[in-house]
């Protein structure tokens, strides 16, 4: 394989985030005093989607996003919150959430150890990644661990991936590669920045969008496959 360096997307790339968000929404419908049965975590997560879309299209503010997200979940209930003390309530759970690595994960990334150099670029909020990757051996692993709330924008935006190249001056653009599951965050962002990507779609989603990755694959045996 060509490539020196691997991106790494986190959340839904190297664990399962799903499982995580279900866990920290729980515990914000428990602190709040919701009954369980109305603990309707899709709902949320239309929501919340509509927001972080909203967002990367300029339309609203991050700390938008994350209070007004809450503000209209809850209103849905009947109910009224602050939407910022409900985000931190929120990103406690996410930080707290058991860790599910993505089958076989875990086995590949010491396998790449040795052969390339690796880093994570994930969008979120720093306190919450970090204390999330914290409780993995990845700072142990990674050359870099690349956050966009420190860096200051979010993929897919070019300006997030200068960033990433400017902290391995060494490599030159074909040296990349960005393995991850969103098509509009890792894969566009990829293409914007001009290196190959990998779609980890493990979930086997239609592609609807028209971004076409170098790679897609369906499975960690897949992306091991394509990188040993």
């Amino acid at each position: 394989m060509r490539y020196k360096a691997i991106l790494f997307d986190f959340d839904d790339t190297l664990v399962d985030f799903h499982d995580a968000e279900v866990y920290a929404y729980g515990h914000l419908m428990k602190t709040y005093r919701v009954p369980k049965h109305l603990h309707d975590y899709n709902r949320f997560k239309t929501i919340n989607q509509n927001h972080w879309e909203a967002f990367q299209r300029g339309e609203i503010s991050k700390s938008e996003v994350l209070s007004h997200r809450f503000i209209e979940t809850f209103d849905t209930y009947g109910m009224t919150v602050d939407g910022a003390e409900a985000d931190v309530i929120f990103r406690d759970g996410l930080a707290t959430a058991p860790i599910k690595w993505l089958e076989g994960m875990e086995w590949l990334l010491e396998k790449l150890y040795t052969r390339y150099a690796l880093a994570i670029v994930t969008n979120g909020v720093t306190d919450t990644q970090e204390r999330r990757i914290a409780r993995t051996n990845l700072e142990e692993i990674m050359d870099y661990i690349f956050i966009s709330d420190k860096v200051g924008v979010q993929k897919p935006h070019v300006g997030f991936f200068n960033s990433v190249f400017e902290m391995f001056p060494q490599y030159q653009k074909e040296d990349f590669l960005i393995v991850g599951d969103s098509l509009t965050s890792d894969i566009q962002g990829g293409l914007n920045a001009g290196i190959d990507t990998c779609w980890l779609n493990h979930r086997q989603l239609s592609n609807q969008t028209g971004i076409q990755p170098t790679y897609t694959i369906e499975s960690t045996k897949a992306l091991a496959e394509l990188l040993l």
